[in-house]
């Protein structure tokens, strides 16, 4: 939960394979630990993948069950923007200095097998004059950062032979647990251009801080209108194809 630029309460404890009646008791054990009532929501953030089938369903099930009862908006946050947020060192309410001003910033998740979720940002620092004619810095993650390339599922080699090819000058930062397991690969296909910087899978601390940040863009939709970012079938579909 999230509240004033900061975390009022979080809980964690479950796996992928949990299901929504094991999800629901630990989010009433989230208001209490927070001392709210449900009703005093403002919206519902959710993490909508992509990621593993099961727990991506069971979320955002939840959530729009949430959305639909309390009469809340649903907030969608990627994971791979949530894990990008996180590697920037961006805070809420904060002066935000970026290390690497000229750099992409690509955020790689493993997707199981030899595939890889990647997505790309690049920094722009956006200024704003006030009323009083001041010039001030947004201190807001989707203030900095603009998306270069949406949520995509590659084959890790195919991400290789595509960044080679549309990236050839840029300096990447890369990020996530993928960038991390194929650290050797990326080094030798840019040389001195691949920076890293530690991020593994996306906090749910980071989902509520873009929610809010979201939500004070007015970026929030319907109960009904919120669905996953399946970028792949699930491994039951998956094997009934390669049965067929």
């Amino acid at each position: 939960m999230w509240e004033d630029f900061k975390p009022r309460a979080a809980k964690v404890g479950l796996d992928q394979g949990a299901s929504s009646d094991e999800l629901v008791p630990l989010v009433d054990q989230l208001f209490k630990k927070a001392g709210w009532k449900p009703s005093e929501l403002d919206a519902i953030a959710v993490d909508v993948g992509p990621g593993r089938f099961t727990g991506l369903r069971v979320g955002v099930a939840v959530a729009r069950t949430l959305g639909q009862t309390l009469e809340k908006p649903v907030i969608e946050v990627n994971s791979l923007e949530a894990m990008a947020a996180q590697a920037s060192g961006w805070l809420t309410g904060k002066s935000f200095v970026w290390r690497f001003p000229t750099d992409l910033l690509c955020v790689l998740s493993d997707a199981l097998r030899d595939d890889v979720y990647m997505g790309v940002w690049r920094f722009h620092r956006l200024l704003a004059r006030n009323r009083g004619g001041t010039t001030r810095a947004f201190h807001t993650f989707g203030h900095h950062f603009k998306l270069v390339h949406a949520p995509t599922l590659f084959r890790f080699d195919k991400f290789l032979s595509f960044f080679r090819s549309c990236f050839q000058a840029q300096t990447l930062v890369f990020t996530g647990g993928a960038a991390l397991r194929h650290r050797a690969e990326i080094t030798a296909a840019f040389g001195e251009r691949a920076r890293f910087t530690v991020s593994g899978e996306p906090d749910p601390t980071w989902v509520a801080a873009l929610g809010a940040e979201k939500f004070f863009r007015r970026d929030m939709k319907l109960f009904n209108q919120v669905k996953p970012m399946y970028l792949r079938p699930s491994y039951a579909e998956e094997k009934l194809t390669s049965a067929v």
